[in-house]
């Protein structure tokens, strides 16, 4: 028998075509992501006594549902890495993971991108990325702050009960862009500041654990809303 070159390939790809799709449908079904870029807030702030009641049904029930399976989601990354803890991954998430990727996709850093990104979640980055390189630009933005860095949700995606924790984030970034050329500003404004708000889903390849970089966590996708600051 030869062995197929391209096994592991299909592999990947089938894999995370699979999470993207999965993904799409809790992304497109839940309030949760929704509500980060929505008018949400005009039912949460609602003082009308039947919406408040019906809030308060809604929310003990969506928390029963997400505690457990914020659990499941625990104990799936426990069973990659006894030693995980929220509190400490929240950290490197803070310190260290958001950073360096949300610096490499303003910077246009491919390299640093083809480590942290799904394969899906890469090739929706580079089909960006050949639109400005065709027009002869090159990405050279700014991350200048993250915070508010939080788990919103736990899911297990399907299918083969893929753990995600949901993460959003605000950042203040300067977006510019250069003549690959040249390198001489081509697009954007060097003192133009944008606030953004991000939901990520980020899970844990069990084969990666060791891996000294990024210790298996895998972005699957990145949600952003933007607004001009200043």
């Amino acid at each position: 028998m030869e062995e197929d070159i391209n096994a592991g390939t299909s592999v990947t790809v089938h894999k995370d075509a699979a999470w993207k799709e999965a993904w799409r449908d809790f992304r497109d079904q839940n309030k949760y992501v929704q509500g980060l870029f929505s008018l949400r807030g005009k039912y949460e702030e609602s003082e009308n006594p039947l919406v408040s009641t019906a809030r308060s049904i809604t929310d003990r029930i969506g928390g029963f549902f997400a505690e457990n399976e914020t659990a499941m989601v625990i104990k799936k990354f426990r069973s990659m890495d006894p030693n995980f803890q929220t509190e400490p991954f929240l950290q490197e998430l803070r310190e260290y993971i958001l950073p360096e990727v949300l610096d490499a996709y303003v910077k246009g850093d491919a390299e640093t991108l083809k480590l942290w990104l799904s394969a899906a979640q890469y090739s929706v980055y580079e089909a960006l990325t050949k639109q400005y390189l065709q027009a002869g630009m090159k990405s050279d933005g700014k991350i200048l702050d993250i915070r508010n860095v939080d788990i919103l949700r736990a899911r297990m995606l399907d299918p083969g009960e893929v753990p995600v924790f949901i993460i959003t984030c605000r950042t203040q970034e300067v977006h510019v862009y250069r003549n690959a050329k040249t390198n001489e500003l081509a697009a954007g404004m060097e003192d133009k500041v944008q606030l953004v708000t991000y939901a990520i889903g980020i899970t844990r390849v069990p084969e990666d654990v060791n891996n000294p970089e990024t210790r298996g966590w895998r972005l699957i996708e990145m949600q952003k809303s933007g607004r001009d600051w200043y």
